[in-house]
């Protein structure tokens, strides 16, 4: 049973390897990632100008502003490349069975 405090958002069916979906959060987006099997949540916003990474490349644990180019490490949030110099928040995923869990705002 997952922890209270985690709201289920999605089936891992709803995510395969090398896709995202963007999540409403606590009225939060919230952009959640599936590298590999393993799934990661971070702020869907590039801390730069604000623009999506909805569809900002990823190759690895990097994700790439689709617009300034940023670069940003989903693991952590960490700012990689300039122009942003704010760190992206992340948020702790769980998945039990099917479910993906997210900690709840």
């Amino acid at each position: 049973m997952v922890s209270k405090g985690f709201l289920r958002v999605a089936k891992v069916s709803d995510i395969p390897p090398g896709q995202r979906r963007l999540i409403n959060a606590g009225g939060e987006e919230v952009l959640v990632l599936n590298v590999k099997g393993r799934f990661y949540a971070i702020g869907s916003k590039c801390t730069h100008l604000g623009f999506s990474l909805l569809t900002g490349p990823v190759e690895g644990t990097v994700i790439t502003c689709p617009n300034h180019k940023s670069k940003f490490d989903i693991t952590t949030g960490k700012v990689l490349s300039l122009p942003a110099k704010v760190s992206l928040p992340t948020y702790e995923v769980k998945v039990e069975g099917q479910d993906i869990y997210l900690k709840t705002l």
